[in-house]
């Protein structure tokens, strides 16, 4: 295993701490793990990022959202328009 640096602001230190100290996680190593790989399963699972992360530039942000192998893109209206359809199939 790796190690990794990380920065992160000091309220959302104190909630890891405790989850940590409610023990929901072993360490907050544990957590992080846990978050990361959850993180990336989402990520591969849906093809969209779950957070905002960044900085990113836009055209990374926008590359970052698309899996190469299966595109998808549509507009506001025609998602609408989808939402729809599939509601109409449920009843």
């Amino acid at each position: 295993m790796k190690t990794l640096q990380i920065r992160i602001p000091d309220d959302l230190l104190q909630k890891v701490d405790e989850f940590v100290k409610k023990g929901f996680f072993k360490s907050r190593s544990h957590i992080l793990r846990e978050a990361l790989s959850n993180y990336v399963s989402e990520f591969n699972y849906t093809g969209f990022i779950p957070y905002i992360v960044g900085p990113f530039n836009p055209a990374e942000f926008e590359l970052l959202k698309k899996d190469p192998k299966n595109v998808l893109e549509l507009g506001n209206s025609q998602l609408i328009e989808l939402q729809d359809k599939l509601k109409n199939i449920r009843g």
